[in-house]
């Protein structure tokens, strides 16, 4: 069960190699979903490994995460959205999850109420992205390739934060084995979501070369 669980969370590393091996030939846009990829693993490797939780690394991780995702999608929205705004949302996000590591940090912390609210919120912008009709333009393979980056991001987000809020509220000695057999289902969720990254990017829109 030990190697079943080492290998279901460092599975990030099967995106990851696509991700580096399609970095230049493909659209700008996924580099950036390929460097929160990257960082990803970098954070997943210090967790398997580390004896002692790096409160840095996973700091830099959640920022980088939602910074980058929020980025993407903002190139993806076929409806403008003024630079002003953009640049609140970002600031916004980045200082509510640094709140959040930093009272985690203190371990005062129960639930990063502002980290869940955040990828909630990216997850919801995605919907939307998902029903814009402008996405009819482009290919069936870039709208395939957008799927199957947005809706594992939104499930993973929603199961997430379920699980924690009600943890929050309800975990005690009675429900402990519950909320671990739950907890431990988001392995299988990340698994499946980092296979859907990778046929994403295997599948994304090639750079346009000029004469």
């Amino acid at each position: 069960m030990t190697t079943l669980v080492i290998f279901l969370n460092l599975s990030i590393i099967i995106p990851v190699t696509a991700g580096i091996f399609v970095f230049k030939s493909i659209k700008q846009e996924y580099r950036y979903f390929i460097a929160s990829l990257i960082a990803g693993a970098f954070n997943e490797y210090i967790a398997e490994f580390s004896k002692q939780e790096n409160f840095i690394v996973s700091s830099i991780y959640s920022v980088l995460n939602t910074q980058l995702i929020l980025l993407l999608y903002f190139i993806w929205d076929t409806e403008k959205v003024a630079n002003a705004k953009k640049i609140f949302i970002h600031a916004l996000i980045f200082i509510l999850i640094l709140i959040d590591q930093y009272y985690d940090y203190l371990s005062i912390y129960h639930i990063k109420w502002a980290y869940v609210a955040s990828i909630i919120g990216i997850s919801f912008y995605g919907i939307r992205l998902l029903t814009q009709g402008q996405n009819n333009l482009i290919s069936p393979k870039a709208s395939l390739s957008r799927k199957l980056i947005i809706i594992p991001y939104l499930v993973f987000s929603v199961y997430y934060a379920a699980i924690n809020i009600l943890m929050h509220y309800l975990y005690n000695d009675a429900t402990r084995a519950v909320f671990k057999d739950l907890y431990n289902v988001i392995r299988w969720i990340n698994f499946i979501s980092y296979i859907s990254y990778t046929l994403a990017l295997l599948w994304a829109p090639k750079k346009e070369k000029f004469l």
